[in-house]
């Protein structure tokens, strides 16, 4: 009797969320993953898209406690900005070659689950008990090494659920149900950041438990209510040649043009996020509850910002709400680097979180429109791969420059300055063509 009410529930919220765009679905026919539908990117429906952004919304406790909490966490030990920066990453390049790896054997997989739920279900409770490891404020040794096994499961459970996107949804809904994952994201990260506001200072043990409820209870809602379809090719070859392999890869070169743009942008923003609650604290001489606020304005505009953007990425078209994206950001981030109050850091920030959601809600629906189908798992995995290789250098590069330099400031010009390079380079990519919705 609780699952039916449960997945009315569901399907009842997500209607009104949605409007029911392109994405309505009779509450009667929301099945449950014991039961496959035949064509499952034709059925994707507002039920099952609230339900796969159900992870995102445990993630998003993740990033947001990684960004504004973990660097607070690291600041007892006396670590350096530059040290921080790095380990204040939920996706460290150690995470991005592993998800180049767990994405090309997702493709490979043929399991009664599904090719990514596996990989979930693997992932996500491992991140959660070294996140709970670092309660007890281990020795720094042991902190590096949970931190590093943390980010690792993440991005082994986090890289397969990305590849759901191509998997499920058709090419011309992506870009709402990137919203959908967008603004679930949003959610859990505003959540987590008003209880740390309230209680890091009283009960930071609080907040971990949180945040492992968070990511445990989000993904398996996903892994429960949405079902994969069953693979009807064979598992693409497997050989080992690097250099063939290598060469298939860059073949698709629209693909490398959009990574290699996006690169920037993860670089630009990796150099600056991590540095927000510092930020406030150190060069506006606010408190932390302050700076705990600030985030929640940038995250508040994201939230405002995606689905909006999600309904004009499917219809005037994913690049064009990108690049008023990077341009914004960048400009913004520009202004906000000479700001000196913390009520015009407030405007700013609610300014760059509106350009995030343009910036973001279309990427992952953009990567899945250039990959190819058949390897979406690995495909997702190098281009999260490649991003996650830019985020911790981008974070260890900002604390170099704001060790270097004595001020935090510079952080954020180098940080525009990089978003408006990868608006640069995405003008020169080239999508292919979809019928809007």
């Amino acid at each position: 009797m609780v699952g039916p009410l449960v997945r009315l529930a569901m399907c009842s919220v997500a209607r009104r969320l949605l409007d029911g765009r392109g994405l309505r679905l009779p509450c009667a026919t929301m099945t449950t993953a014991a039961a496959v539908p035949g064509d499952e990117r034709e059925s994707f429906g507002a039920a099952r898209a609230i339900a796969y952004g159900a992870g995102n919304a445990g993630a998003g406790t993740l990033f947001a406690f990684m960004n504004t909490a973990v660097p607070l966490y690291l600041g007892s030990y006396g670590f350096s900005n530059a040290w921080i920066g790095l380990f204040s990453q939920e996706r460290p390049p150690t995470a991005g070659i592993g998800q180049i790896v767990i994405g090309a054997l997702s493709d490979r997989t043929r399991a009664r689950l599904g090719r990514r739920r596996p990989y979930i279900l693997v992932g996500i409770p491992i991140a959660v008990l070294a996140l709970l490891g670092l309660i007890p404020h281990p020795p720094i040794a042991v902190v590096v090494a949970l931190l590093l096994v943390l980010t690792m499961a993440f991005a082994a459970g986090y890289g397969p659920y990305l590849a759901l996107l191509p998997d499920l949804v058709p090419e011309d809904r992506r870009s709402r149900v990137g919203g959908v994952l967008n603004i679930t994201n949003m959610v859990g990260q505003l959540a987590i950041l008003v209880a740390a506001m309230q209680l890091w200072s009283s009960n930071e043990r609080l907040i971990f438990w949180l945040v492992a409820g968070a990511l445990l209870v989000g993904f398996a809602i996903t892994v429960l209510f949405l079902p994969e379809p069953r693979p009807i090719a064979p598992p693409p070859p497997t050989r080992i040649d690097p250099g063939a392999y290598f060469r298939g890869v860059f073949a698709h070169r629209e693909v490398m043009k959009f990574l290699f743009a996006t690169l920037f942008f993860w670089f630009g923003t990796a150099g600056v996020v991590p540095f927000i609650t510092r930020f406030a604290v150190t060069e506006l001489d606010t408190t932390e509850g302050v700076a705990f606020q600030l985030f929640i304005i940038a995250v508040a505009g994201t939230a405002l910002g995606t689905l909006p953007a999600g309904w004009l990425g499917d219809r005037i078209g994913k690049k064009p709400v990108m690049l008023a994206g990077f341009g914004l950001f960048g400009v913004t981030a520009l202004v906000g680097s000479q700001l000196r109050t913390p009520e015009s850091a407030m405007v700013a920030m609610a300014v760059i979180g509106i350009a995030n959601a343009a910036c973001t809600v279309p990427l992952l629906p953009l990567l899945a429109d250039l990959i190819p189908r058949d390897r979406a798992g690995e495909f997702t995995g190098i281009g999260t791969g490649v991003w996650e290789f830019a985020q911790p250098f981008g974070a260890v590069a900002g604390g170099l420059i704001a060790d270097a330099t004595g001020s935090l400031r510079w952080t954020l010009v180098a940080a525009g300055i990089l978003v408006l390079v990868a608006g640069a380079l995405l003008t020169r990519v080239h999508p292919p063509r979809i019928a809007t919705a």
